[in-house]
């Protein structure tokens, strides 16, 4: 099958999509948003931030604070240092040069239903445990380098950590993304892998991956190593130099993703295993993928096996079959704002 036959088909499914994109604002519930300052509290407990529109850079920062709840604020970004159970609802960050959510040493911290959009990485956590983030949307993460992900855990570790239902698109001209997720240095356990599941990530609706970072890829596993991770069940359509990349690590399993990238100026693979850590890699497991991916000399380039690995599993993968293109489910609805919190 010819390359722009190809393109013409990508479009014409992602055109009610782009659609959406100028017509979400269009239905917009009122919620009364009280005017606030900037809120920083530290040694906290048991407060809810509740329906503000919050300003300045450091709209909300929180240090060594338990059992808080912000749902429904309009901020530009929220930070936790040492905090333990916060929740993170339905609220809209947005234009900031900073993070929108940025989690330092901190526990059981769980970021749902939210919009995060013209930040340097909408979610960004370090040396934490049990993150979750659900549910949210983002679009045009800025960086630059080494940020502009949807979202990084950076040494996460433990049990309970996940990354679900998340959304993400970044356009041509107005994004600067590196891996739409990263997991660095981060390890689960073998009876909770840090699991990454059933989101949609995208480039551009029309353009892909064009002009964007020639390292990002819609999903980084093992960067830096990292162990018990599981990656099952997403939509990657040309978010990033590659698909889903694994560069290093052990006990790793990729399983079930649908895979496609349409060809760019950085498009390179669509799924990849190259150890690049400092230390050994382990067993991997691949299966049961569906991949799709025409590279940057507009050929068909759907895995690569670098090497570095001591096992590697491929068990009823799907490469390299443009009919997938066929398949591509329709993108989940992009959130309504302002939010009325949940009763």
């Amino acid at each position: 099958m010819r390359f722009p036959r190809v393109t013409s088909k990508l479009l014409l499914l992602l055109i009610p999509w782009i659609a959406t994109l100028s017509a979400d604002d269009q239905a917009v519930r009122p919620v009364t948003l009280q005017e606030s300052p900037p809120i920083s509290l530290r040694e906290a407990k048991e407060v809810t931030i509740e329906s503000k529109r919050i300003g300045g850079e450091l709209s909300i920062e929180l240090w060594r604070c338990q059992d808080i709840t912000i749902i429904g604020c309009d901020l530009a970004g929220i930070y936790l240092t040492e905090c333990e159970r916060v929740t993170i609802r339905n609220c809209l960050l947005h234009d900031s040069v900073r993070n929108g959510v940025e989690i330092m040493s901190s526990k059981q911290v769980r970021i749902e239903g939210c919009r995060i959009e013209n930040v340097s990485s909408a979610v960004y956590a370090q040396e934490s445990q049990n993150i979750k983030v659900i549910g949210i949307f983002a679009r045009n993460v800025k960086g630059p380098f080494p940020r502009g992900q949807m979202v990084q855990f950076n040494q996460v570790t433990g049990p309970g950590n996940a990354i679900l239902n998340n959304h993400a698109i970044n356009e041509r001209g107005k994004s600067q993304p590196e891996d739409v997720i990263s997991l660095y240095r981060s390890e689960g356990t073998p009876e909770e892998p840090i699991l990454i599941a059933h989101n949609y990530l995208t480039g551009d609706p029309v353009h892909g991956s064009e002009d964007k970072s020639r390292s990002g890829s819609g999903i980084m596993l093992g960067d830096g190593g990292g162990a018990f991770q599981t990656c099952r069940n997403n939509i990657i359509l040309s978010a990033g130099q590659a698909g889903i990349g694994v560069a290093g690590g052990h006990s790793l399993v990729i399983e079930d993703n649908l895979i496609v990238g349409i060809r760019s100026t950085v498009a390179n693979v669509g799924l990849y295993l190259w150890n690049q850590s400092e230390g050994p890699g382990g067993r991997i497991t691949v299966r049961r993928n569906r991949v799709h991916w025409i590279n940057g000399e507009g050929t068909q380039n759907p895995f690569w096996d670098g090497g570095g690995f001591a096992e590697v599993v491929e068990e009823e993968n799907q490469f390299g079959d443009a009919s997938l293109i066929q398949e591509l489910p329709a993108p989940p609805p992009l959130p309504i704002l302002p939010f009325r919190p949940e009763s």
